[in-house]
């Protein structure tokens, strides 16, 4: 499959699969990656004026094991995550690096010799990402550690404020052809006023001495930029998506890194600020993520700012109609799972789908101010009963969720089900404790009876 061919493309899924099915080897110019920083915190976001999960920044060991396993079988990054695993135990942090060196290893194989990666991160886990990448790229391919520096409300006053997260810049490798087209930043005050825009020149004499500088002509394009940007993130108000990155830093990024036409590729769209910077400076793109309602938010980002563009990009591994999700379920169970599981507003799909005890996805909502509830989902492709539905009860009760939805297909649904989920009782005396949610509920848009009173799908 060639680049061209899956240029300008969105998908649902895990990127880690999604790059290994559908992009070709060396077929990448750029890559921006913001995943997850293992931050141990729940991010919210708002739709419809409803408040809701949009994903939970926090890792444990059994959710990672297959990555590290299969990380610790490549022998060029083995003795990086056995170093790790020493120093780390197994821990959320050594799961959080295994799954993040899987998935970096992935963008090592797609991104051409010439090609740049940027890893998005905070100091959460930083200075550990380093070691990975250099473990994954090489340490020679290292190029900057660039600080994207904004400023925000004050938040304590035992600490400097923490007002900077940090743009990892690797190449492919060592070529000479490397894409790189060198920005300009303003001169200093100083400078300015005493050589203004002139370009400056300056030299030795013939014996060595440096020569005062003087002004050409021509005017300068400015200082080579450096690896400090201050750029104003975009302000909470104004998220469409929590952890949203500004338009302006990913157009830097692209208009460093490629050129028109040069393909870019983001592993972790979110809410697409990255295809929305590669169409505003006329490249190719590919957006991947694994939220189901972040992919929403893509597609009206799309909508509102390009026009016919939405009419020609198709997303691929998201169900567009209740056939399209029967196609998935019996093609692909558990890409079916991850997505039913992400149907229900604020809940998220569980990072490992086996041995997950009863329980696919999981999500807080909140009831009132300062309280919330917990709710997990089940999703059952194939055929379901009662026990199933009481089962299901157990595991909540287990995972100390208050509320559950079961999710299936309608017609898998039987009175002996409904008759379990009315028996389970209600949270609060207002809200179901197990609603049996359908995909066709789903396509006709309708919500489980959640704490969303104003929520509208998108």
């Amino acid at each position: 499959m060639s680049d061209q061919q899956i240029a300008n493309q969105l998908y649902f899924g895990d990127c880690l699969e999604i790059m290994a099915e559908f992009v070709s080897d060396e077929s990448v110019d750029l890559i921006y990656l913001d995943p997850p920083f293992n931050s141990k915190r729940i991010y919210n976001a708002f739709i419809g004026g409803a408040q809701w999960v949009a994903f939970d920044d926090t890792w444990r060991w059994y959710e990672a094991i297959d990555d590290f396993h299969e990380v610790a079988g490549d022998v060029s990054v083995a003795p990086t995550m056995e170093g790790l695993r020493k120093i780390l135990g197994e821990s959320g942090e050594l799961a959080y690096l295994s799954y993040m060196a899987n998935r970096l290893r992935e963008c090592r194989r797609v991104l051409k010799p010439t090609g740049s990666i940027y890893l998005h991160c905070d100091p959460t886990m930083s200075y550990f990402l380093r070691i990975v990448m250099d473990a994954v790229f090489g340490k020679k391919n290292f190029k900057n550690e660039i600080i994207w520096h904004y400023r925000k409300w004050p938040t304590g006053k035992y600490t400097f404020q923490r007002n900077h997260d940090v743009l990892l810049f690797y190449s492919r490798s060592g070529s000479r052809k490397r894409r790189f087209n060198q920005l300009f930043m303003p001169r200093t005050e100083s400078t300015l006023k005493r050589f203004g825009k002139k370009r400056i020149v300056s030299g030795h004499d013939e014996a060595g001495q440096r020569l005062p500088s003087q002004t050409a002509e021509e005017e300068s394009e400015g200082v080579r930029m450096d690896d400090v940007w201050d750029i104003s993130r975009v302000p909470p108000i104004k998220q469409l998506y929590p952890t949203e990155k500004p338009l302006p830093l990913l157009e830097r990024i692209i208009s460093a890194s490629s050129n028109p036409d040069d393909l870019v590729l983001d592993p972790f769209c979110g809410c697409g600020t990255t295809i929305h910077a590669a169409q505003n400076l006329d490249r190719r793109w590919i957006g991947i993520d694994i939220c189901v309602n972040a992919c929403k938010v893509i597609q009206k980002r799309i909508e509102g700012h390009f026009d016919s563009l939405w009419d020609n990009i198709e997303f691929v591994g998201m169900p567009k109609t209740l056939d399209d999700a029967k196609v998935l379920a019996d093609y692909d169970p558990f890409k079916f799972e991850r997505w039913a599981a992400s149907l229900v507003p604020g809940v998220e799909a569980n990072k490992r789908q086996r041995r997950d005890k009863g329980i696919d996805g999981r999500g807080r909502l909140p009831i009132r101010k300062g309280q919330f509830v917990d709710v997990v989902v089940q999703v059952k492709s194939g055929s379901a009963n009662p026990s199933h539905v009481q089962a299901f009860n157990e595991a909540r009760r287990q995972g100390q969720a208050q509320l559950g939805i079961f999710t299936c297909f309608e017609n898998r649904v039987t009175d002996g089900m409904r008759n379990a989920a009315v028996n389970a009782g209600k949270y609060l005396d207002e809200w179901p404790v197990i609603q049996i949610y359908t995909i066709e509920d789903f396509f006709e848009r309708r919500l489980p009876d959640l704490p969303l009173a104003d929520f509208r799908l998108p």
